[in-house]
């Protein structure tokens, strides 16, 4: 009789791997304090939200995240967990996609790729994040699979998945137009690598003619297949950019559909190419990116390197056919590491995610390598090199199980951790927060002042202060993130000033200013307690005085 165990197939396992990082991601989603770049999207999606109204403003990247996350903030109602949920489900689920690539890889590789896309510290970290990386990074995955699946089964309903699934890509970031870029490029790599070995064979030539005669012929044989997903694809891309309500009204009235066609395909382009386009976004050394992004791999991602630089080796120079998975996943992980240092704007971690996705296939052709190294030597009695292999699978193994929690988990003050980007908030700033949450509750009259020139906004005391789209903000906005994504959730009365006379005269029971600027104001802080979080992940402290 066979045991349970036995009856678990490689799918059923692949889902529980996939369960297991969906639960690594949503437990505690919510307790790290928003980091600055998060508090400043989600507040301006809560804006759209008020508004009822969205254009496009590349310095947000694309629509996916104001749109689904508009809709989030609807039905869960704002907050921290609500506001990475989407992102985390997304990174949690993206293992699966790993099925769709089993035509090309043995059962324990489609498991172990399975296992890394799960349990990747980089990954988890990026995915408990409100970011475009980890959405960009997984619906371009999806899409390449998607297409190796079409590829090897002949079924051209893959065609449309893999159209969606870059549609849903190109809707997240603008650097999604880097992914044709690099597939093209690894593309060239592997007709080079046939040529090369053809010339014993067939001569170059021959080769290249049969090659190209194959494409042709597969191209034209799927022309309205091919045509049918490049038409979904423009369907997902253009709803998703059209403005809004603009684009609800052309439904109803066709004679407007035009110029909102050309304002989500022409009129997006033209808005990213000023942006984005520009060089003087990426006017930074390229040695000084290419080495923080080494060492952001090097934290939560040398796993995931060396067993791919294993299975690419071994794959490549072991087997008389190697093969072209495992050299496009190399091979597209290897120009995104030295790609992403000229086209990144600052240096940040989730950079790193764009490398890693692509290096587990190698990466788990690598794992499974080094396995089939240890039951051979553990047969033949070859202790020393079972050994040798032993001790690399468990150091993977440890470093799945245990980096992940522990980067995700602990937020260094300091700048040793460079997967943690800088303006993450240092600390448990929670706790204040939620005694401020409790005090706006109960207070009548300004329930925060901040003080100071750089948190100064002229007559916000008295009239208040609305956030302006076009501009992003308003005066001291931007110096107080991540505080008016929870302050506006609190629904709280916030004033400011640079005189500290008004203190005195508003009694808020509530003060936040910067630690530089907190000898101009004794004498008007009594009766109040003192806290201190870091701004930055290692700079910038914010005093906040309580009403004790």
């Amino acid at each position: 009789m066979r045991s349970h165990l036995d009856r678990l197939t490689p799918g059923v396992v692949l889902v529980g791997l996939t369960v297991l990082g969906l639960v690594v991601r949503l437990v505690g989603l919510g307790a790290r304090v928003a980091h600055q770049d998060e508090a400043r999207v989600a507040s301006w999606i809560l804006h759209y939200v008020a508004v009822d109204a969205w254009e496009y403003r590349p310095i947000i990247h694309g629509p996916f995240l104001p749109h689904v996350n508009g809709a989030v903030f609807e039905l869960l109602g704002p907050s921290d967990f609500s506001m990475r949920l989407v992102v985390a489900v997304v990174g949690g689920l993206l293992p699966l996609s790993a099925w769709l690539l089993r035509a090309r890889l043995r059962d324990r590789e489609v498991l172990f790729l399975g296992a890394l896309l799960s349990f990747n510290p980089i990954l988890i970290y990026y995915s408990r994040f409100m970011r475009n990386d980890v959405l960009l990074g997984a619906f371009g995955f999806l899409a390449a699979a998607f297409v190796v699946r079409a590829i090897d089964t002949n079924r051209r309903r893959y065609l449309f998945g893999a159209a969606v699934a870059f549609a849903l890509a190109l809707t997240t970031k603008e650097n999604a137009l880097l992914y044709p870029v690099t597939w093209a490029g690894t593309l060239v790599l592997l007709l080079d690598h046939r040529l090369f070995h053809s010339r014993y064979d067939d001569g170059w030539w021959d080769t290249l003619r049969r090659i190209s005669k194959r494409i042709a012929r597969a191209l034209w044989q799927t022309k309205y297949s091919i045509f049918g997903s490049l038409l979904a694809l423009l369907v997902v891309v253009v709803a998703f950019y059209a403005p809004k309500p603009e684009f609800y009204q052309a439904l109803g009235a066709p004679s407007q559909l035009p110029a909102v066609l050309e304002t989500a395909t022409l009129g997006t382009w033209e808005k990213f190419a000023e942006l984005w386009g520009s060089t003087g976004m990426q006017e930074h050394s390229y040695v000084t990116f290419l080495l923080h992004l080494l060492g952001v791999v090097a934290v939560g991602g040398l796993t995931t390197m060396v067993f791919a630089a294993i299975g690419f080796l071994a794959d490549r120079y072991g087997n008389r056919y190697p093969r072209d998975l495992v050299a496009v996943g190399f091979f597209w992980g290897l120009a995104s590491l030295l790609g992403y240092p000229i086209v990144s704007d600052i240096k940040a971690g989730w950079t790193a995610v764009h490398v890693l996705i692509p290096l587990t296939i190698p990466a788990a052709v690598g794992l499974s390598v080094v396995l089939d190294r240890a039951e051979l030597a553990l047969r033949r009695n070859q202790r020393q090199t079972a050994a040798v292999a032993v001790v690399l699978l468990l150091g993977a193994a440890t470093v799945l199980a245990g980096s992940g929690v522990a980067i995700n988990a602990v937020y260094p003050a300091d700048d040793r951790n460079p997967v943690v980007q800088y303006a993450q908030p240092a600390g448990d700033m929670k706790p204040t927060l939620e005694e401020i949450e409790t005090i706006a509750a109960e207070n009548e009259g300004i329930d925060v002042m901040f003080y100071g020139e750089e948190f100064y906004t002229p007559n916000e005391t008295e009239q208040g202060a609305s956030l302006d789209i076009e501009t992003g903000g308003y005066a001291g906005w931007f110096d107080r993130l991540p505080l008016p994504w929870y302050l506006e959730q609190y629904d709280a009365r916030v004033g400011s000033t640079e005189d500290p006379a008004a203190i005195a005269e508003h009694d808020p029971p509530v003060i936040i200013t910067l630690e530089e600027e907190t000898g101009t104001l004794q004498g008007e802080i009594e009766g109040y307690e003192k806290t201190i979080h870091q701004g930055y992940l290692h700079d910038r402290p914010i005093v906040f005085y309580v009403r004790s």
